[in-house]
């Protein structure tokens, strides 16, 4: 049951994969009875209505709450004899589902036609009275149910991953009276075939009481960004029979191919001993941690701390080693160790998949590991074995080895953009960002293969240069041009932060990616406000770029329709998008350009723009 509707109200329709509708329709052969949870779009960050004119993020609805996902809650049409229809979501950042209990339970065919019945009010738009309709509808018709909130069996999701192999998600259960320290909260994943998780009641309700009123949200982990998913049923529900048999949920997901993130326990794991019995003075590093902590910071890999202890004592310990500098965004309290590496990614903007965990506790790891199921899980025993490991196995750069301060700043950065008065780009403005365009020399190329393989959210062709590719444009004699970006502001530098390879006198650019810690600071709009300059100079009547559909770059193709570029596809996953030229981006002249026309090996000449 939804709240919100999507941006177009008529409904699509898709063909399901035959195993996938098979599974799908088994759902309803399995279930007697299930509540109708009103869903809705929301946003876990959400701090309305201040954030409505203080957030960067804020994308307003027809109502004027936040858009946390793309196109809204898309209602998918399909053959299959289940009546409930399918709800297909693109996640936003923060984006979340939230629904509202108690509820009670519907036998499932009542269900099914209260939910066809409602649909048609819900698709008039996103209003005030089509919401309360739903609910006070859903409500009468729930209270006529035989069961009691306590007397489901268990809460069930079904749906698939459209955007990755694997999407892992949060479930979490929450009294609305904030007072209460109540929280129930469960991990479970969806993968590309039709899965179905279920969590028993009897667990949720050892710590919430379900006949009192309580939030339960739907949550990516991690990065919601780009993220695609269709979601089947979401409810509580009763087992018809003895099918207590749900099927497991999906098989683990790996993690990714690079480590970007080591989170480290202390005691007995960066230092033996104990800090709360031996204070910081009285435990000692343990031999080679503090190399390896050195060598990981040199290859650009953050670091971090997950640790059970008291907060402030463990800072000074790490100070008093000479650690504490190479930490970001430490986690140090007495609570799960899972939700002090959920934090860490938000903080840092990085995807689980990219983390390793080190704890010399077989309980913490296990935690852990079960929680997130995409984080590397090591034992301190291995902890000297990193640098002998694929994962951390990458290029060392000028940029790699000032990562850590670049993240640094970054945080400064968020701070002062947290407590600057008035809209984003007057702040923006007051940065006196600078963005230095320059041909591609042979000292960037590293820099420019390490990009290619970093970048996954703001990668618009989902490129993966290997460094002989680079080389290649080096020479390029075919009249390309491959260029360089880096950025500055007061804060500090970011270094080299993007690339762009293309022909300005057709106006086709072969290939763009950007690391998103410039994202939405304008500078994408100042780079294409020049590039359209130049192409146009050469003769071009319109800037075009290939498309390729991957599991993370959502982020790119909505940068580019922002800027004004429309997409023509050519298939499920590729497309062409292209701009007219003359064209204007909002914008632009935030950013100050800074441009070297002249190719490396040319005497230098500079234009500012």
């Amino acid at each position: 049951m939804k709240e919100t509707v999507a941006l177009d109200s008529a409904q699509a329709r898709m063909r399901l994969p035959e195993a996938m509708a098979d599974a799908r329709a088994a759902t309803f052969d399995l279930i007697q009875s299930r509540s109708m949870i009103v869903w809705g779009e929301h946003c876990s960050e959400c701090a309305a209505p201040t954030c409505y004119t203080a957030c960067s993020f804020y994308t307003p609805r027809p109502d004027g709450h936040c858009r946390r996902f793309a196109h809204g809650m898309e209602t998918i049409e399909t053959a299959s004899a289940n009546k409930t229809p399918l709800t297909r979501i693109a996640f936003r950042r923060w984006g979340k589902l939230e629904g509202r209990g108690p509820v009670g339970a519907l036998e499932k065919a009542d269900a099914a036609n209260l939910e066809q019945a409602l649909q048609p009010a819900l698709g008039l738009g996103l209003t005030f009275l089509a919401r309360r309709e739903a609910r006070a509808r859903t409500a009468k018709h729930q209270a006529l149910g035989q069961k009691a909130p306590g007397e489901f069996d268990a809460f069930m999701i079904e749906g698939a991953a459209l955007s990755a192999e694997t999407i892992s998600f949060t479930l979490t259960l929450v009294p609305v009276d904030k007072a209460s320290p109540a929280l129930f909260q469960s991990q479970f994943s969806l993968n590309a075939n039709w899965t179905r998780v279920s969590i028993p009641v009897a667990d949720i309700a050892r710590t919430i009481d379900l006949a009192q009123d309580y939030l339960v949200q739907i949550e990516p982990v991690g990065e919601a960004e780009g993220l695609e998913v269709l979601f089947g049923l979401c409810d509580f529900v009763t087992w018809a029979g003895a099918a207590q048999a749900i099927p497991p949920p999906s098989a683990p997901s790996t993690p990714a191919a690079k480590a970007k993130v080591v989170v480290w326990d202390l005691d007995h794991t960066i230092w033996d001993g104990i800090l709360v019995e031996d204070g910081p003075e009285g435990v000692l590093v343990k031999p080679g941690i503090r190399e390896m902590i050195e060598a990981l910071d040199t290859r650009g890999i953050l670091q971090s701390v997950a640790s059970k202890n008291n907060h402030d004592e463990a800072v000074a310990a790490l100070a008093h080693h000479g650690l504490l500098e190479f930490m970001l965004a430490p986690q140090i309290s007495w609570g799960p160790k899972s939700a002090a590496l959920t934090r860490i990614a938000e903080t840092l903007s990085l995807g689980l998949d990219s983390f390793v965990f080190i704890d010399d506790q077989p309980f913490e790891r296990g935690e852990v590991g079960e929680a997130h199921k995409t984080v590397t899980v090591l034992a301190d025993t291995e902890a000297l074995t990193l640098l002998d490991r694929p994962q951390f196995d990458v290029p060392v750069t000028p940029e790699s080895k000032g990562r850590r301060a670049l993240y640094a700043v970054e945080a400064q950065r968020a701070l002062a953009a947290e407590s600057a008065a008035g809209e984003m780009d007057q702040f923006l403005r007051s940065c006196d960002l600078v963005l230095t365009l320059a041909r591609l020399s042979p000292s960037d190329a590293e820099r420019v293969y390490e990009l290619s393989q970093r970048t996954n959210q703001l990668n618009i062709a989902a490129t993966r240069y290997s460094r002989d590719d680079v080389a290649a444009m080096l020479s390029d004699a075919n009249g390309a041009e491959a260029w360089t970006l880096r950025c500055a502001d007061r804060f500090g530098d970011y270094g080299l932060i993007g690339f762009a390879y293309g022909d300005p006198r057709t106006g086709h650019i072969r290939d763009f990616f950007m690391s998103c810690r410039v994202q939405r600071k304008r500078v994408e709009a100042a780079f294409f406000a020049w590039l359209a300059a130049r192409c146009e100079a050469a003769g071009a009547h319109e800037m075009t770029i290939s498309y390729q559909k991957a599991a993370r770059n959502g982020p790119a193709l909505e940068l580019f329709q922002n800027l004004g570029f429309t997409l023509s596809p050519t298939d499920d996953t590729h497309g062409n998008l292209a701009c007219q030229l003359p064209a204007s981006f909002d914008g632009h002249d935030i950013v100050r350009i800074e441009a070297t026309l002249a190719k490396p090996s040319a005497a230098l000449t500079s234009e500012a723009v």
